[in-house]
Formats: C-alpha cells, sequence, structure tokens
C-alpha cells in the first residue's frame, strides 16, 4: 500500500529537509507543486522566482478551475512507483482533500519561528531570495498561496516543530510513521 504524506508549511519552515530525510531514510519519491509550475515558467522563459511561481498557480488557478494543480499532482502521485511518495508544498484545503482520496494519505505541517525562517531563506537563496528584507518575506506571507496555512495546519495529521536539531525534527517524524508501519 502506497503511503502519500503531504508537507506544508511557512516559507523556510524545514520541508524540504524533511522532504530529503523522507528520501533518503524511507526511499521516497517527492512531487512539488511548484515543479509543475517552474517547468511552465521555463518553458516561457520567464523567470522562476517565489513571486512569479505564485502568480503562475494563482493564475492557471483562475483560468481552469481551483483543481487544475490538483488534478495533475493526483495523476503524478498515482503513477508513482515508490511505496513512500511525498507532496511537498500543499497550500490549499482542496490539495488536502485530495491527499484523503488516498487510502493511506497523511499530512506533515512544518513550523519554526518567522525570524528563523527568514535567516534560513535568506541563507539557501533560491528563486531570487538571498537579497529579501524582513518586510518583504512578511509581505510574501501575506500573498494568496500562503494565505491558507492556518486553515492547513489545523487540517495537519502531525504537527512537527522545526526550530530546534536536526535530529528533533527527524525523531518527530519517524515518531509519526512508526504509527503507519514504517
Amino acid at each position: 500500500m502506497k503511503l502519500v504524506i503531504g508537507l506544508s508549511g511557512r516559507m523556510g519552515a524545514g520541508k524540504g529537509t524533511v522532504a530529503d530525510f523522507l528520501i533518503r531514510e524511507y526511499g521516497a519519491q517527492c512531487r512539488r507543486y511548484s515543479d509543475i509550475l517552474s517547468d511552465l515558467l521555463r518553458r516561457l522563459h520567464l523567470p522562476v522566482e517565489r513571486r512569479s511561481l505564485q502568480m503562475m498557480g494563482a493564475t492557471l488557478r483562475e483560468v481552469f478551475g481551483e483543481d487544475v494543480l490538483v488534478q495533475a499532482m493526483e495523476g503524478d502521485l498515482r503513477e508513482a512507483e515508490a511505496d513512500v511518495v511525498i507532496v511537498d508544498g500543499v497550500r490549499y484545503p482542496n490539495e488536502v482533500r485530495m491527499l484523503r482520496g488516498f487510502e493511506e494519505g497523511i499530512l506533515f505541517f512544518v513550523d519554526a519561528p518567522a525570524k528563523v525562517r527568514f535567516e534560513r531563506i535568506r541563507k539557501r537563496g533560491e528563486k531570487g531570495e538571498a537579497e529579501i528584507t524582513f518586510e518583504e518575506f512578511l509581505q510574501a506571507e501575506r500573498r494568496e498561496t500562503e494565505r491558507h496555512l492556518d486553515e492547513i495546519r489545523e487540517m495537519a495529521d502531525y504537527r512537527l516543530d522545526n526550530s530546534g536539531s536536526f535530529e528533533d525534527l527527524y525523531r518527530q517524524v519517524r515518531e509519526a510513521l512508526k504509527e503507519h508501519g514504517l
């Protein structure tokens, strides 16, 4: 039976860190909504930056319907061959509903304080984030794509506190997965 794990959380919370751990320790395959959007932006020769990704996602949902990316992701998940498959970047309630449609679908919400997350995204410097100010960071968190995260946090099966060490985070993941036979 395939275990589908949705990862959600604010920017810089550690979703990628959890995904990397699941890939390394459990042989998971990872799918990201942002990969679908990045592919489209590259095809259009547009910059692959957080703001462009957010705008592309919002535009696709507006033009093709709220479930356009969810349907694409669900198809990718069903085709995945691994026993554990990750959806990295769950941000909308309909994405959680799609997860719940799998026999074994769970949601992790990864969190850390805002200042910690801000320093992490500046340090990693991806998607045009190296020069972002704290005010811009807070503004980005208020964008359309981020506004459902409080609701998603409440829908999560597991809330992972990533304000400590890597080992603290990994321990929380291991404990959660034990409940699912892993």
